[in-house]
């Protein structure tokens, strides 16, 4: 059977999370979903799939178990990521750079910005990520994200071929810098591998509420993930 590749489309701090599968058409596909986080959600359970069978295999690129920060699953085949910025909102730029550098401080990975967007691992975007309205027993509420992360990965090696991490400018242009760089943190974790990790911890991965930027947790979660 042809390997295939399958899309992750991860949530940011705020809003809906889930999966889509891109598969060959000759591929019978089912579609993962993560749990649901948005402003008003009780719901504090970790990043997972629906289908624990479903999660990539570590037959060629073994992934650690017990990590402090949850694991995706899924990793670039690398430690040198490249990156392109393909916003032009000068807030988000600058929180896109500054999450690159606070990554890159962990030492786990070198992340490098190119300017051939074909040739790049991770496309730094912006976009409206806002919800429609919607209505629950006649009452009307509305969900919205911050930032949102697809990834294209081959489950049957575990690694990573692409991934898009997008910031909302409508969401955070009127949020302090501070707060803009770690949604971005948040976004290029989802983008390194790293998974939702539930309230509790202390973590930049947690999925609303963001407190953090990235901790020594996060730090030792991704050393851990890519290495040698």
């Amino acid at each position: 059977m042809r390997r295939f590749l399958l899309a992750l489309l991860v949530a940011g701090m705020v809003g809906l999370s889930g999966h889509q599968v891109i598969a060959d058409a000759d591929v019978n596909s089912q579609p993962f979903q993560s749990s649901f986080f948005n402003q008003d959600s009780n719901d504090s359970n970790d990043f997972q799939f629906s289908n624990p069978s479903q999660r990539p295999n570590a037959q060629r690129l073994p992934i650690p178990e017990n990590t402090p920060t949850p694991l995706e699953g899924i990793r670039w085949k690398k430690k040198n990521i490249t990156i392109y910025m393909e916003t032009d909102d000068p807030k988000l730029k600058w929180a896109f750079r500054d999450a690159v550098k606070k990554w890159n401080k962990t030492k786990a990975v070198h992340i490098r910005w190119i300017k051939d967007e074909d040739k790049a691992n991770i496309v730094a975007a912006d976009g409206d990520l806002s919800r429609n309205t919607t209505g629950n027993n006649g009452v009307g509420y509305t969900t919205s994200e911050l930032g949102s992360t697809r990834t294209e990965y081959d489950p049957t090696t575990n690694t990573l071929h692409k991934a898009t991490s997008t910031l909302d400018p409508n969401q955070l242009d009127y949020t302090n810098a501070e707060f803009r760089s770690e949604v971005a943190q948040h976004e290029l974790g989802h983008a390194l591998g790293l998974a939702h990790a539930p309230e509790y911890e202390h973590s930049v991965m947690i999925p609303r509420n963001i407190k953090t930027g990235i901790t020594k947790n996060d730090a030792k979660t991704l050393r851990m993930l890519y290495a040698e």
